[in-house]
């Protein structure tokens, strides 16, 4: 049988691996698939070409410059690649975890914390044990259990590197299309997946593909994401490698831990014990004066000191919806507001209402607050006009939700539901000035002032809000940005893509952040001589009256046994956790393999959604939160007692499961709200 030649080897690989992308990653056989057609039809001219080199292997060439790839033996640089790559916890990893160090403390007192009041109680004695037994300085890992590729090349040091590693899961990333095709000729993808390993790939991805993927990696199988290393090929641009850390930072689990979602889950039970209304959002809003007339969104975004002349002169021709932290102000310079937003659920949102003189000023302002809100902060409004809107739970029947967390996004997702027609957003800046470097407008009690310099630094720790990133204006090209108000924006993006529906036009206003399918609009150009006034008692009417027609203080029969449900399969999730204390660990393999088990056996509990889904969500935030800290333990090479390390994780771990699952039960419990306990 005659033997191929290497270009015959080459097309038969390319074709290998458009089969192979076209049944398990069909996103990237489109994206080959649609520059193969470009290149055949002359609507992309080549800016690359292959070449096999007389010594045994394939180079590319830039034709543009004569430049070459790799100026060397492709296969060599491989190995060279995969020679440098150290299992130590140090230099060219993520860590994905709050560097915490604790003092010693009594166990005892620890389980005496509140859990809503100090979460941390629950893993100190992990955290204490993981420093002590499991050094990032001294100790080094057994495996990579996930990695990074950023940079792909020809793909030849991807196999070599996989050959030593052996991970579970890659994220390979690489911008330039026209390369990732040149590397189907040399590179059999397919291998990567011999062993299991799940590959997730960015490739020519713009910033919500490549935020997508990336959180989809991370969440795959995030137990083992306490370290993950990287290899970045020098002709890739090293923006990737920011772009990843920042989505790390930026991860629900670090920004929103287990114990302020237990908080959102709680409250609004609260507050239908204390005869508070919950609002109906998932009805039909067409025919009230709020879907009908302009409606002005105000957020505490630095923009908003600029505007407030302009805010004087035309508050009366709009629906005017403020932020809780613009109360103050809008007191001072005298518009009463028309409705009032407001989710924040600790104390410290209490300084916005501190500032305002007499509350009698908003007697007339409708109060729509998450189900999060801080009671004392919304204690101090009249209780009628005040609306409680679910977020994570889902307690009345067919009242949907809306989550976000920042008041500004959840603002006018919530304005999107009720299906408004016009929304002008002013003050939702996503951004810094860019004067001054403030965070917020001035009257905002927690305005920072921010440097406003871009950080260089890749890789490390995690420090989510002092991170300074640029992105596209509303109406600059450019403006800057922390990493967490930039997380904020592409939240808000993710809130309209999922809400926004044709009937609505929206309008930004603001100095700051673009935001997506939002119309940039300078005041001026604003036909304000076309906006009648508004009547605003008729409208405090009409709203109260279409709110109250659509709003429950009391939970219902089927509610309640709903609830009764939810209690029942918290039950079996505690039996399930003391079931893992009793099993047989043998070895630190056989904890690994059980503790795997265990969480997978809860999280994957998927029947009867609405019982199961807020424990759930529960434990993902925790063991997020924590298990990085107990593979790395597991997976740490100069451990020698391995007894010590089965009973220290079981001991302190496990138990601290069983005491979230069994507070929030009783927490649910003790609010006596007609649930019937076990007996």
């Amino acid at each position: 049988m005659q033997q191929m030649s290497i270009e015959q080897q080459a097309i038969q690989r390319y074709q290998e691996n458009l089969l192979f992308f076209r049944q398990f990653h069909p996103h990237i056989y489109a994206k080959v698939s649609s520059l193969d057609v470009a290149l055949e039809k002359g609507y992309y001219k080549e800016r690359y070409s292959l070449e096999y080199k007389d010594e045994g292997y394939f180079d590319v060439v830039e034709l543009e410059s004569g430049a070459y790839l790799y100026s060397k033996d492709s296969y060599r640089y491989a190995k060279e690649v995969a020679d440098a790559i150290d299992f130590k916890k140090v230099d060219n990893l993520f860590e994905t975890f709050y560097n915490l160090k604790f003092d010693e403390v009594d166990e005892s007192d620890l389980l005496t914390q509140d859990l809503r009041k100090y979460s941390y109680s629950t893993i100190i004695s992990l955290v204490n044990f993981s420093n002590r037994y499991a050094s990032k300085e001294k100790t080094t890992m057994k495996k990579l259990y996930k990695f990074v590729f950023v940079g792909v090349g020809l793909g030849t040091h991807l196999i070599e590197v996989d050959q030593k590693l052996q991970s579970n899961v890659y994220l390979i990333v690489e911008d330039d299309l026209e390369l990732f095709r040149l590397s189907l000729f040399v590179t059999n993808y397919k291998e990567l997946t011999a062993h299991g390993a799940k590959l997730f790939f960015a490739v020519f991805s713009d910033e919500h593909e490549f935020r997508v993927v990336t959180q989809n990696f991370l969440y795959e199988q995030f137990v083992y994401n306490h370290y993950i290393k990287f290899f970045h090929m020098l002709h890739h641009t090293d923006k990737r490698l920011k772009d990843i850390q920042n989505i790390i930072l930026t991860q629900t689990y670090l920004t929103f831990n287990y114990s302020a979602l237990m908080t959102s889950l709680l409250r609004p039970l609260e507050y239908i014990k204390n005869g508070y209304k919950i609002l109906n959002i998932a009805t039909s809003y067409e025919s009230s004066l709020l879907t009908q007339k302009p409606l002005l969104i105000v957020g505490a975004g630095p923009s908003f000191d600029a505007n407030i002349e302009w805010l004087k002169a035309n508050h009366s021709k709009f629906i005017v919806v403020i932020v809780s932290a613009l109360m103050a102000k809008f007191e001072e310079i005298g518009i009463k507001p028309d409705i009032i937003t407001h989710v924040h659920g600790f104390a410290d949102a209490m300084p916005h209402i501190e500032k305002v003189k007499d509350m009698r000023f908003f007697d007339q302002t409708i109060s729509l607050f998450g189900g999060m809100s801080y009671p004392a902060f919304t204690q101090k409004f009249k209780k009628e006009n005040v609306y409680i809107i679910e977020g994570s739970s889902r307690y009345k029947e067919g009242f949907d939700g809306i989550t976000s967390s920042n008041i500004g996004s959840l603002t006018y997702g919530l304005m999107l539901k009720f299906r408004v027609k016009n929304i002008y957003l002013l003050g939702l800046d996503f951004a810094l000035d860019q004067e001054t470097g403030l965070s917020h407008a001035q009257v905002h009690a927690h305005t920072k002032k921010h440097s406003l310099e871009l950080h260089e630094e890749v890789g490390g720790g995690v420090d989510v809000k002092e991170e300074i990133v640029a992105i596209e204006g509303n109406f600059a090209e450019e403006v800057l940005t922390t990493v967490q108000f930039n997380s904020m924006r592409v939240e808000c993006e993710n809130i309209s893509k999922t809400y926004k529906q044709d009937v609505t036009t929206t309008y930004n206003l603001s100095s700051g952040a673009k935001i997506l399918d939002t119309t940039p609009l300078t005041l001026e150009s604003i036909e304000e001589n076309s906006l009648e006034a508004l009547d605003k008692e008729l409208l405090y009417s009409e709203l109260r009256k279409d709110f109250d027609a659509n709003a429950q203080n009391y939970l219902t029969e089927k509610e309640l046994d709903d609830l009764e449900e939810r209690l029942k399969y918290y039950d079996s999730v505690i039996q399930r956790l003391e079931l893992h204390l009793s099993l047989e660990h043998n070895n630190v393999d056989q904890l690994h393999y059980n503790l795997l088990g265990t969480f997978h056996d809860i999280l994957s509990e998927d029947h009867n959604g609405k019982y199961t889904s807020d424990m759930n969500y529960i434990l993902t935030l925790f063991l997020q939160f924590v298990s990085g800290y107990i593979f790395d333990l597991i997976n740490t090479k100069e451990i020698e007692f391995e007894s010590e390390i089965i009973n220290q994780i079981n001991n302190i771990t496990i138990p601290q499961l069983i005491r979230v699952v069994s507070y929030f039960r009783e927490s649910i419990v003790k609010m006596e709200l007609g649930v019937k306990d076990k007996e």
